[in-house]
């Protein structure tokens, strides 16, 4: 004590020291602070370069997995055709086509498929011949270094391209020899050697754009007996295969390249996909990138993925410099306050007498908050108990430890039954991988949103957007994620409809223009038949020929105008129909519809009374029936039946076969349609007729509530039965008319007229426009024709004295038939104009009303409807 006492000294020699120390505590105070904010930077700094390379991982992992299955799935199309080849004993040309189109239009960026057949000194000559029955100037042909084609001797054993789909973009490669690259010579062997899907390298191709490159995948074809038949091959531009399959992907800044990993450096790269996004400048990722490799076709495929140029900012950022400045100000302040608390140590007793008073208010204040925290707790738990959208809270693993009850109610539970069973327990086993996908992510810290469909305990869908977010420890460990769901089943619904009706409205749109012009054709056809009838005999050995001809168009005719009907262009009535004969038209088309391993069996009854209907409308009900029994069969071979009837029902009859549906007793037709397929249950039989149900992964034709509106629209009634295992039998009535209907007279033929004058004939089918000059000729006419409208008012100018009446088409290039009309008035107001239209007589003359036109005429028209038309026009 007195060394220190003497070291201590007199006041004034005590200050210095005093100072020191005081100085050095704050030093250390802001030296600490500053470590602490250099960390803090650090920290921050790694965590946001984190976040942005798992963004960058996720997208690019996204773009890897789209891009390997939308290749691998596109190269299946080729085994697809191979198969198809294997199972069939000749394929013709037109088989090829039909099934490739479909295959096509799917997957635009395959630019073809083609058949080489092996050709051989036996086989050449054959095929040839075959092939130059269309393309005369057909050779086999090898290509030079410089490009010259070089046909093949005649010698040679070669693959070459034989059929190719679709014609006029790969016209270039037909015969075209498949050993002209040395990777197509190592794809062919491989195909033939191993059986498998085999893809070349990259190439220029022939039919190609240039400015693609692509990727030939073979496989090779062998009959049933295990004899070679040939390859066949599909032909695939890859920079459209990437942007397919990156279509339907949110642009992200990223860059993706396809490369040919079994090829050099120099020859790898297939395909450079760049962001859809704009440059946001420099770029500043850093060593991003992402490479994945994957098999296909016998090939390696490696797809890159870097970020585009300023994306993926991988610097220090903004929020990390804040963090380090904000550290530094708070130590200087720290610091300060340090240094004041020291030079103020005189006053620390009273401060912490203040201090302890402050602590007990400071616990009281605790006490109340704690208090009012219980009691947001309780409002907190009755907020979860009666909210709309359901909770859902899983562990780390994805088992259930809390639902609310809206959540239990959604899946048609009660919240005990969920808790402790598995998310992947409430969903079809083919949405489990999704799921398991989210939760991986969920359990990296990431939060998302997504539409998701999980099973209702009455095995229903339920169709949700999921708000998932991860809850972490205090360590930073995903421990539960919170799920907030909302039902979205019926917008799902709704969406499905609306798709159904655009998809609708789209097939009407070409039912119409198909018709259209399929109506031209029957016209010229049909004319013709009648001017064959005009120059023959009376009892030529050609006329029953003609008339069975004319028999053909007129049926032909009902076709198209079921198409207008279809695509609102035409109307359909109601009128005595033969249901045999209905059944009879549509036999074909029920044959193509349906499995080659199904065999159809009719029975119908002969002398069936008629019944009042729309027969388009009766043969898609058929049509529906047989193509539904065809799936309920699936793959294997069975039996579908179609049979007609008659039977008469009393009302305790129809009380017992037809239970709730409002039919009136009597006579009926009736159509019976039985399978041999898989059967349904109870389950499913009492819900087959509501309008969103469905047992198919996509639907098709009516629809079994449509199917039955038609029914119940023609006064009949339906009955089903059908056992599992057992097959389904579908029972439909019609109410039978009166047999005395199918004795109504024909339509009396118009009596025939002999014309004078000038006929103009305005048509842009030089055929009907043949046609209908021969018909008027015949009639005593002469004729003056004009292949459009402008043509039609210059010859009319020039004639006009001459021309009597004027044989209008509607439809036609530069001016249609409504402005040429309206000119035609302007030269001569009292012309006298016959309209000809493929649509029926509502449709066409809608712009005609009021106008006085002279009369009209539908296409096909034969010569009979001609003359009344003229009779009319004329005044004869």
């Amino acid at each position: 004590m007195q060394s220190i006492g003497s070291e201590a000294g007199p006041m004034p020699s005590s200050s210095p020291i005093h100072f020191s120390n005081r100085h050095f505590r704050t030093l250390a105070v802001f030296l600490l602070g500053a470590f602490l904010s250099f960390m803090a930077f650090a920290f921050t700094a790694r965590q946001l370069r984190q976040d942005v390379e798992t963004a960058f991982l996720a997208a690019a992992q996204e773009r890897t997995r789209s891009v390997a299955a939308g290749l691998t799935e596109q190269f299946y199309d080729v085994a697809i055709l191979r198969n198809f080849y294997s199972s069939s004993e000749d394929v013709t040309r037109q088989d090829f086509d039909d099934f490739t189109g479909p295959l096509l239009s799917h997957h635009p960026s395959i630019l073809g498929f083609q058949f080489l057949p092996e050709i051989t000194g036996q086989n050449r000559a054959k095929l040839e011949a075959e092939a130059r029955l269309r393309y005369p100037d057909f050779s086999y042909f090898r290509m030079t270094a410089q490009g010259k084609r070089v046909e093949i001797p005649r010698a040679d054993r070669f693959f070459a391209v034989h059929y190719l789909s679709p014609f006029e973009i790969n016209k270039a490669a037909l015969g075209y020899s498949a050993d002209h690259l040395p990777t197509r010579q190592q794809a062919l062997e491989r195909a033939l050697t191993t059986g498998e899907l085999s893809a070349t390298g990259r190439m220029r191709l022939i039919q190609g754009d240039g400015e693609q490159f692509g990727v030939l995948v073979m496989a090779s074809v062998h009959l049933q007996d295990r004899r070679p038949l040939g390859v066949v091959q599909g032909v695939f531009r890859m920079g459209d295969l990437v942007r397919a399959s990156l279509a339907t992907l949110e642009p992200r800044g990223l860059t993706l390249k396809l490369l040919d990993g079994s090829a050099p450096e120099s020859e790898a790269l297939l395909h450079e996909e760049p962001s859809r996004l704009p440059s946001l400048g420099p770029s500043h990722a850093g060593d991003l990138s992402w490479t994945q490799t994957f098999s296909a076709a016998g090939r390696q495929w490696k797809v890159v993925v870097v970020p585009a140029d300023g994306y993926f900012d991988t610097r220090s950022p903004w929020q990390a410099w804040i963090t380090l400045v904000s550290g530094l100000a708070f130590s200087s302040l720290l610091t300060g306050y340090v240094s004041s608390l020291l030079a103020r140590q005189e006053v620390i007793a009273d401060q912490v007498s203040e201090r302890t008073m402050a602590l007990s208010r400071e616990m009281e204040d605790h006490r109340r908050d704690t208090l009012a925290l219980k009691e947001s707790e309780a409002r907190f738990h009755q907020l979860v108990e009666v909210m709309d959208e359901g909770m859902w809270v899983l562990d780390a693993q994805g088992c259930t430890t809390f639902v609310n009850p809206r959540m239990a109610e959604m899946l048609g539970y009660t919240p005990e039954e969920m808790v402790g069973h598995s998310l992947f327990e409430f969903m079809d086993a083919e949405e489990v991988p999704f799921a398991q996908n989210n939760m991986a992510i969920r359990r990296e810290g990431i939060s998302s949103q997504h539409d998701f469909r999980l099973r209702k305990k009455d095995g229903s869908d339920l169709w949700v957007i999921v708000s998932g977010t991860p809850i972490k420890d205090e360590q930073g460990n995903t421990v539960s994620i919170l799920g907030m769901l909302t039902d979205i089943t019926q917008r799902r619904q709704e969406e499905r409809a609306h798709t159904e009706s655009q998809k609708l409205e789209s097939l009407g749109v070409l039912a119409g223009g198909i018709a259209h012009d399929f109506n031209n054709l029957l016209t010229a056809i049909l004319g013709n038949v009648n001017l064959a009838q005009l120059t023959l005999p009376k009892f030529s050995p050609a006329c029953p020929y003609l008339e069975n001809m004319e028999r053909t168009i007129q049926r032909a005719t009902n076709l198209t105008r079921q198409m207008l009907a279809y695509s609102g262009k035409g109307r359909f009535t109601v009128e005595p129909l033969d249901l045999n004969q209905a059944v009879e038209e549509i036999s074909h088309l029920l044959s193509v519809s349906i499995s080659k391993k199904v065999t159809l069996r009719y029975h119908l009854q002969p002398d069936l009374p008629l019944l009042m209907a729309e027969a388009s409308q009766i043969q898609q009900v058929v049509m529906n029936l047989v193509t539904n029994a065809s799936e309920a069969i699936g793959d294997e071979e069975g039996f579908i039946s179609i049979r007609t009837g008659h039977q008469t029902y009393q009302e305790t009859d129809l009380r017992r076969d037809f239970p709730s549906q409002s039919i009136l007793p009597g006579s009926f037709v009736t159509l019976e349609v039985s399978d041999t397929g898989k059967g349904m249950s109870p389950e499913v039989q009492a819900r087959i007729f509501e309008p969103f149900f469905t047992t198919k992964f996509t639907g098709r034709g009516l629809g079994l509530s449509a199917m039955q509106g038609i029914v119940r629209g023609h006064k009949g009634g339906i009955r089903v039965y059908s056992e599992v295992g057992k097959g389904s039998a579908f029972k439909l009535i019609f109410p039978a008319c009166d047999e005395r209907l199918r004795e109504a007279a024909t339509t009396a033929t118009d009596a025939d007229i002999q014309g004078s004058g000038t006929i103009l004939v305005v048509d842009d089918e030089p055929s009907i426009r043949e046609v209908a000059s021969g018909l008027l000729r015949a009639m005593g006419f002469k004729v003056l024709t004009a292949s459009d409208g402008q043509e039609a008012l210059v010859i009319f100018q020039q004639h006009l004295a001459e021309i009597r009446a004027v044989l209008l088409d509607l439809t036609m290039p530069r001016l249609d038939g409504v402005e040429t009309f309206r000119e035609l008035r302007k030269l001569q107001p009292t012309c006298r104009v016959v309209l000809t239209s493929g649509y029926n007589q509502e449709e066409a003359l809608h712009e005609f009303v009021g106008k006085d036109l002279a009369a009209f005429v539908q296409k096909p028209f034969q010569r009979t409807e001609l003359v009344a038309a003229l009779r009319k026009a004329l005044e004869y």
